[in-house]
This record gives structure tokens, sequence and C-alpha cells, in this order.
């Protein structure tokens, strides 16, 4: 099992080693694909992850998330395979479909496999936010590794880039073959199927803390999601060389894993409460300076949202680890994806076409509107729930 923790600390690092991903919206754009257009692909991938999520989650629960995991990395492999050989929207359309199904099988069994190997090996439920905090720096760091490599690599050309990449996508199929499936707990006869509407009930309704704690995910998740992408069209606008994109992205990245790997000192030390007030603060911020000050200056604010994204995303989602059960762990956890995938679905496109409406700066300053509200309306009640320092969690 100890084994299976360094696996998979290497498996997050080459599964987010993509190197056509810190230049994909100015690689589109020189297929003819429009801001509002590329939301409007994003929203379709999302909404492929929201149908196909749930399903893949129970599957890995109930056939094995080793089984699944592998599935997911070898058609993921298969569509980046795929990708240099499309042209149009309705190649790209087709790349974003299989590769939502394939995201889908990989999320949620991936932590689920890690959570479970640490258990096995002896490990306890609360450091366990120190070894989610090593997976989420150890897929930050593939990211920014991946991106000061494709930065390099597209100054010969995108073709170089794509094909590069294909065949770099196949590297985490093999690291997933050689992982173990973590013993299933002691029991005289198998389990039957969780009902959904237990599971639902698990995250929704018995438990305000739990239900606090899946929200506020989600809703980070979400600003994630959105920074994610508007970030090189950010970059874009500030006139940013194409061959630099690559060093932010991996910049951005870097400091991301950072903030993960630092959520476990800083709730040993301070416990969540003050960590997630302080990043939530510092992330409305971060919105309304970028879009006050485009350039530079916004780029430098940017690497302030990705500490406290990375900081908050680990502990959200430690948090919601040690309040449900294992046997629907997978479940949960791809429930969460599948929400923030869902709300991305219809955001995403709004925020495109704002972008080619109105501009970028408009967008931001009105998504810290949007974000200010949501966190009075759902981080505050929750930091009220959390547990001191030292206390464990009911």
């Amino acid at each position: 099992m100890r084994r299976n923790i360094r696996l998979l600390y290497g498996f997050a690092f080459l599964d987010q080693f993509m190197i056509v991903i810190p230049l994909f919206v100015p690689y589109l754009a020189t297929k003819g694909i429009s801001m509002a257009q590329f939301m409007q692909l994003q929203a379709i991938f999302a909404l492929v992850i929201v149908g196909a999520e749930m399903p893949t989650g129970l599957l890995s629960d109930r056939w094995g998330r080793k089984k699944i995991l592998l599935l997911g990395a070898t058609l993921k492999a298969v569509s980046f395979s795929l990708l240099p050989l499309w042209t149009g929207y309705a190649g790209f359309l087709c790349y974003n479909l299989t590769m939502g199904i394939a995201l889908s099988m990989i999320s949620g069994g991936d932590v689920a496999l890690l959570y479970e190997s640490h258990l096995a090996a002896g490990g306890r439920t609360g450091p366990a936010t120190s070894v989610l905090g090593n997976v989420k720096l150890a897929g930050q760091s593939g990211a920014a590794a991946s991106a000061l490599v494709g930065g390099a690599v597209v100054i010969l050309s995108f073709a170089h880039l794509l094909w590069i990449n294909a065949l770099l996508a196949w590297i985490p199929v093999l690291l997933v073959l050689a992982i173990a499936e973590p013993p299933a707990p002691a029991a005289p006869v198998k389990p039957p199927p969780v009902p959904v509407r237990q599971i639902l009930a698990t995250v929704l309704t018995r438990n305000a803390t739990t239900r606090l704690v899946f929200l506020n995910m989600v809703a980070w998740g979400i600003a994630g999601l959105v920074m994610v992408w508007t970030n090189q069209k950010y970059w874009q606008d500030s006139q940013v060389p194409l061959a630099w994109f690559g060093a932010l992205y991996a910049a951005y990245s870097l400091t991301a894993g950072f903030g993960s790997r630092l959520a476990g000192l800083a709730a040993a030390r301070f416990g969540p409460r003050a960590p997630l007030a302080a990043v939530a603060v510092a992330s409305i911020l971060v919105y309304f300076g970028m879009a006050a000050f485009p350039g530079w200056p916004g780029i430098a604010l940017g690497l302030l949202a990705q500490l406290g994204y990375g900081l908050g995303q680990v502990l959200f989602l430690n948090a919601l680890n040690e309040r449900i059960p294992s046997a629907i762990r997978a479940t949960i956890i791809s429930m969460a994806s599948l929400s923030v995938r869902a709300a991305f679905s219809l955001l995403g496109p709004l925020v495109g076409f704002g972008i080619d409406s109105t501009g970028l700066p408009a967008v931001l300053a009105a998504i810290g509107v949007v974000y200010t509200v949501t966190l009075a309306t759902l981080l505050r009640p929750l930091l009220a729930r959390l547990p001191p320092q030292g206390t464990p969690p009911p």
C-alpha cells in the first residue's frame, strides 16, 4: 500500500503532464475558434462529465477503483492521440466528448485509491491532509513541468506540441497497471449497493456541516475552473509572448501546488478556520485587482489566487473525506466534481460571451461580485461549524 501511494503520486504528476493545455486557448484561436466558442466547447465537455461522473463513480466503488482508473487513463490517451487530426469545431467537439468521459472515469477513483491506500498502510484520517496535499502538489508540479516543456516545444510548431503531448499521454496508463487495489474492509458478506437516495442524504440532508463542506468545495472548484481558461485569455490581452505562456502556467501551477502542500501545515497549526477565511478574502480581492490592474500587476495577483485555490481545495477535500463512509467515498467525490462541471456548463458560455462582448476586466469584476455573495452565503456558516484546532470532526 505504501508503494501504491508512491505510484499514485507519480500518476498525479504524469496525469497532469499535458504540454498542450497551457497553450490550448491560443492554439484553438489559430483554428478560428473564438472565446465564446471555446467556452461553449468547455460547457459541452462539462455536460458530458455531468452525465458520466456519477455512473463512473458508482462503477469505481462497485467494480474496483483500479479498473475504472485504467479505462479512464487509456481513453484520455486515445483522445490526445486523435487531437492533432481535428481541424474544426466539429472535431474539437468530438475531442471534448471523449475526454469528458475519460476524466469522469479518473475523477474520484484516484483520490479514493490514495485515501484507502493510506488507511490500509496504517495511516490515520487526520494526517491524511498531508497525503492529499502531497498528491495535489504532485499534480500541480506535473502541470508546471509540462508547461515549461510546452512553452519550449511550441517554438517549433503547434504540430510538434500536439504529437509529443499524444505520446506522453500513454505513460500514466503504465503506472495504473502497477497499482494494487486496496483490500476491502473485512465483512462476512459483500455489502449491497448503497442506494443513490442514501448517498444524497449523506451529503445534503443528514448533517449540516457535511452539506456546507460539499457546497463550499463545489463553489471553490467552479472559481478555479473559470480561472484556468480565463488566465490564458488574460495573458493574451496583456500581450505576453506565446513562448512565455509555459513559464506563467508553470508558475501558477507550482503556486497552487505549494498552497496544497501548505494546507496540512496550516491546518495543524491554526485549524481549518483561519486559513479558509484568509484565502477567501484574498480570492475576492484578486478578482477585483485583476480587473482594475490589467497586465503584469494583474498577472502577479493571479499567483495569489492560485495559492489560495490550492490551499482551500485540500482543506475542503479532507473535511469531506473525514465525514463520509468508505463505501461511497469515490461516488461522493465524483458528485462534487459533477456539480462543479454542471455549474460551469451554465457559467462558462456566459463568461465567454461576456469576454467577447464587454472585455475580460468587466467579466472579472462581475465574477468578483458573484463570488463575494457566494462565500458570504456558504463559507461564513461553515467556519462557525468547523472544529477548533486539534478537535476531531463530528
